[in-house]
């Protein structure tokens, strides 16, 4: 409780009413003699005289005690008191609340952050008045609506009580256009021109509170259009900043020795203080090798560290993740060579307790030593039948003819092509099977793909060198004659392009995938004579090229683990033949089955939790599939104490706003209460 007016006003009232009253009780009545003639009034009389004796010690009087107290409340109300209480919200709410990984770290108290957060947001259900209603929706890397607006106080909490904690990453553009898409007006259109009837809205404008530590990845992306940003508050649920993680992993095979593995590691500190500890190797939960790291601070300078109340540190603008990491915060680690020629799951295993667990463990998933399966499909290409038996695979050839002639069981194993790969030299083909082709100066004959008319006099002028297809690969010296020109459909990743059409692009679906060149190494002249389309087979980094290509479309099946998944992103199952369902293991041991029907494909989204997916049954290296979080913004849990939506700066707020309540017309109404029972009592003494 706070005095608006300070103590000042309510001493300096007090001052001048309380001692006249108390010197009137000390005071002596003049009174007038009169004789009587008896003496029944003696004894009245003399307990009057002493009443009345001036500097007497003072008698315990009811009356005195209650007009004391009337003053002091009256002192007290010039003194303006107010208190703090939680703002009450007589509008409409919008909450929400983010679930994504780093909502998992424990802070003080032993609650996480989510916890924190659903508690935070119970309290402001509970302070809503009577006629406002609130919507909550749950966020990570998907939006869900937990509770569309309702004005029941029970059920909303409830609901907020039943958001359950991901390890996914954290973005609010879906949660951002969920809450647009509830509070947009409706209109009921009238049978008559003019008729038409504008309701209330299910939300008219409304205030938006995000419970979230700020560590939101697409806040640059956010186009907000019917939310008034003004309105938004990022309510603080987090103060811890210390954190070490596992920001990437690959096993590889030795590319002469496949019998031979080699796991690699990149682990960061994302924290204020230096760090060292032991890093572990298993395979198949066998031990193999340890590691000891040693890393700096993560971060630029540590906060000012500000106490609330609990005892928690809070936000400070120092915990903002540097644009790259500081020198010794990142270390490489590299486990010994060993020899194991068989499959598994290879984990990465820190020894170290910090923030947040769910980056602490990495796995891969490797297949036994092969070379990959490769079948060339060309009418005769020196160039390419030179270059692939070069590189470790096993490749077979086929004429145009012979791949359409060929026998189903040659091709395919049920629906599953035989090969990991499938090359087509200037053959377009409607014969294709779930699998990995790449196609030279042609296209699967499927929907939405087409090769139009042939271009020349162009330019290669843009490309991807990030895409691992072109790694080391320098696009600038290469120069194509022709190519021709592509229409693909809209998911396609044009990775070279050229002035007016994609050069090379990739792209899958339907259980396939596909890597598209449009043009051919190998033209006809004029005369009908072959003659070279491009000097870029006689390149260095030709061989390079094929070798990027075969690794990406084939998973790399000869040289390193599968690829990983991040939390959240959905996984592309083949159903093996004859079987209608497929059986998914999670990491945390439980089960569930998917209904596969005739699909060639089963889609499966539900990997918002890190660790090793085990499918029963499955096509054969596509068994298990691991899930690594492998994202330094969410392993980076220092909170941020600001975040900007749209054009409007957010500061992070302790919980539920308080404001302040004045006190002065409860006190006033307690003064005069008192003062009513003052005058009931004195007029009972007069008159009984």
């Amino acid at each position: 409780m706070n005095l608006l007016s300070g103590w000042s006003a309510v001493a300096l009232a007090a001052g001048l009413t309380i001692p006249p009253l108390v010197a009137l009780y000390f005071l002596k009545l003049k009174r007038r003699v009169m004789p009587i003639s008896s003496t029944f009034l003696w004894k009245r009389a003399v307990e009057d005289l002493h009443v009345n004796a001036p500097f007497q010690r003072l008698r315990s009087n009811l009356l005195l005690f209650l007009q004391l107290l009337v003053l002091l409340l009256a002192a007290f109300v010039l003194g303006k008191p107010v208190h703090q209480a939680i703002q009450k919200h007589e509008d409409t709410l919008i909450l929400l609340i983010d679930q994504s990984a780093s909502m998992a770290v424990m802070e003080k108290g032993d609650r996480t952050r989510l916890e924190i957060a659903i508690e935070e947001a119970k309290r402001i259900v509970d302070q809503m008045s009577d006629n406002a209603r609130a919507m909550v929706i749950a966020f990570s890397d998907r939006a869900t609506v937990v509770s569309s607006f309702d004005s029941d106080r029970a059920a909303l909490k409830r609901k907020i009580e039943s958001i359950e904690q991901t390890q996914s990453l954290s973005r609010l553009k879906e949660a951002i256009a969920l809450a647009e898409a509830y509070s947009q007006n409706l209109i009921i259109a009238g049978s008559e021109a003019g008729s038409d009837i504008a309701p209330r809205s299910a939300a008219p404008p409304a205030t938006t509170l995000i419970f979230s530590d700020g560590r939101i990845e697409d806040l640059n992306t956010l186009n907000i259009q019917r939310l008034n940003t003004e309105n938004m508050q990022l309510v603080n649920v987090a103060w811890r900043r210390d954190n070490v993680g596992i920001t990437s992993m690959s096993a590889r095979r030795n590319y002469e020795q496949p019998d031979i593995l080699s796991v690699f590691a990149e682990i960061r500190n994302f924290g204020p203080e230096p760090v060292s500890f032991d890093v572990q190797l298993y395979v198949e939960d066998e031990h193999r090798d340890i590691q000891e790291v040693r890393l700096e601070p993560g971060l630029k300078a540590a906060p000012a560290a500000d106490e609330t109340e609990g005892g928690d540190v809070g936000f400070a603008s120092a915990t903002e993740e540097p644009a790259a990491p500081l020198p010794g915060s990142v270390a490489s680690v590299a486990f010994d060579p060993f020899d194991y020629g068989g499959s598994g799951v290879v984990e990465v295993r820190m020894e170290y307790h910090d923030a947040l667990e769910a980056d602490n463990r990495a796995w891969a998933v490797i297949d036994p030593p092969r070379h990959v399966k490769v079948l060339l499909v060309t009418a005769g290409n020196l160039f390419l039948e030179r270059v692939l038996p070069t590189l470790p695979l096993q490749v077979e050839m086929m004429t145009p003819d012979e791949y359409e002639t060929a026998d189903r069981e040659t091709l395919a194993d049920g629906d599953r092509s035989n090969y990991d790969l499938v090359i087509f030299d200037g053959y377009s083909t409607e014969r294709l099977y779930q699998g990995s082709y790449f196609f030279w100066g042609s296209v699967p004959v499927i929907d939405d793909v087409v090769m139009g008319d042939p271009i020349d006099n162009e330019i290669i002028f843009n490309w991807d060198e990030s895409h691992p297809v072109l790694r080391h690969v320098p696009v600038a010296n290469v120069e194509v004659y022709e190519w021709n020109r592509l229409e693909l459909p809209s998911e396609a990743q044009t990775l070279i392009e050229g002035e007016s059409s994609p050069v090379l692009s990739y792209f899958a679906r339907q259980g396939c995938q596909y890597l598209i060149c449009a043009f051919r190494l190998v033209v006809e002249d004029e005369v009908g004579d072959p003659m070279m389309n491009t000097f870029w087979v006689t390149k260095a980094h030709f061989p390079v090229f094929m070798y990027n290509a075969i690794a990406f479309l084939t998973s790399s099946l000869s040289a390193t683990s599968r690829v990983a998944t991040q939390p959240g992103d959905p996984v592309a199952l083949a159903r093996p033949t004859g079987a209608d369902s497929l059986t998914i293991r999670r990491p945390n041991g439980g089960r569930e089955t998917l209904t596969a029907g005739k699909a060639r494909v089963v889609h499966y989204a539900r990997t918002r939790r890190v660790g090793v997916y085990r499918v029963e049954p499955a096509v054969a290296g596509q068994n298990s599939f691991a899930v690594n979080l492998f994202n330094p913004a969410e392993s980076n849990v220092s909170p941020s104490n600001r975040m900007t939506v749209g054009t409007t700066t957010l500061q992070a707020t302790e919980g539920a706003q308080l404001v302040n309540e004045p006190l002065w017309p409860h006190l006033l109404i307690a003064a005069l209460v008192i003062l009513l029972i003052e005058w009931v009592i004195y007029n009972k003494r007069v008159f009984v």
